[in-house]
């Protein structure tokens, strides 16, 4: 594992991102991956770049398209088309958007379709939280997940956010509907470690906790069983629905190349109809109770989502970005 400097890394991811996109554009499309990095979501950081400039090169990402178009809207509600554009910047610019919205109106959702991965569903959250919103942001993928009950890929392992602003750092959950999003699975995969429980099943359909048996498969165990199931289908029919973009089943299997996602983008207003001095004082009461709880033997405490990230980004500076050496060695080949 090597560990690399923030800036350098950007620099070298700029430079094979510039064979595709303007240099602005590639510049900051570097950013978004080493800033997943550096808040710790490795498998959607340095990890995915290489991933990502092949789905540019296929086609699955059209790098020439990097705004999404207004389809329609009616008060906070808007629906907008990505046209199959680069995931992360479109993404970026709905929830902005939304953030613009719920300013307007108190609360706000933009619908998107036709959009590229967007890599990480929390940095999208923390935007708003950032902006001082409460922010609900979620996609469907490709059949990428066991519906409970069957033996095949049949909906997705589709992402949920959600962040609260809060002076002293916002708060932010992100998380996929499986136990493990695909992308730690072929991290883990990488470094020959095993799962800590069964969380799929191997090509014969017995379960198994080694991640590259599971990717081997393609049958991935929702979280929960029938619950992550049951949220799955409705996070995927919900964001197809909104938008009228692509449903799980219309993006296919992961072999056929992930391609055209429908999103939300939720933005709600607090500060507009709540004393947020008082939301705070409460809200810190509430995590203060957290920290102080008595915790098994080989545990850390509990803690809200997103509470450590300031610390993990000082690490990251500090002691650079994490990355395989085949990985790195990807990266500097693309920019040559």
């Amino acid at each position: 594992m090597l560990y690399i400097p923030y800036e350098e890394a950007v620099e070298a991811m700029k430079r094979g991102l510039m064979r595709y996109l303007p240099e602005d554009d590639a510049l900051h499309f570097a950013q978004i991956f080493a800033g997943n990095s550096l808040d710790g979501v490795h498998s959607h950081g340095l990890n995915r770049y290489p991933r990502y400039l092949a789905d540019m090169e296929s086609g699955l990402c059209n790098p020439r398209v990097t705004k999404a178009e207004r389809v329609s809207g009616f008060g906070g509600l808007e629906v907008w088309d990505a046209n199959f554009g680069v995931g992360p910047l479109i993404a970026e610019q709905m929830a902005g958007r939304a953030v613009c919205l719920a300013q307007e109106h108190g609360i706000a959702c933009v619908a998107l379709r036709n959009n590229s991965h967007w890599l990480r569903a929390g940095r999208y959250g923390l935007m708003m939280a950032d902006a001082g919103m409460m922010g609900i942001c979620f996609t469907n993928t490709c059949m990428n997940l066991t519906a409970w009950g069957a033996m095949e890929p049949s909906t997705g392992n589709n992402p949920i956010t959600l962040a609260i602003p809060r002076s002293r750092g916002s708060l932010v959950m992100d998380m996929a509907v499986s136990q493990y999003a695909y992308g730690k699975l072929e991290l883990m995969a990488q470094e020959g470690k095993m799962l800590d429980t069964p969380c799929g099943y191997d090509k014969d359909g017995r379960e198994t906790r080694d991640p590259a048996k599971i990717i081997e498969s393609g049958l991935m165990m929702p979280m929960a069983m029938w619950k992550g199931s049951a949220l799955s289908i409705m996070l995927d029919l919900m964001a197809s629905s909104l938008s009228l973009g692509r449903t799980s089943l219309m993006i296919g299997k992961p072999a056929d190349g992930e391609k055209g996602m429908s999103q939300v983008f939720i933005a709600l207003h607090p500060r507009a109809v709540v004393d947020m001095e008082a939301v705070e004082k409460q809200m810190e009461e509430s995590l203060a109770f957290l920290h102080g709880l008595k915790t098994r033997e080989g545990m850390r405490g509990v803690h809200a989502p997103g509470e450590g990230l300031a610390a993990t980004r000082e690490r990251g500076l500090r002691d650079g970005l994490p990355v395989a050496e085949q990985t790195w060695e990807k990266i500097l080949a693309a920019g040559r």
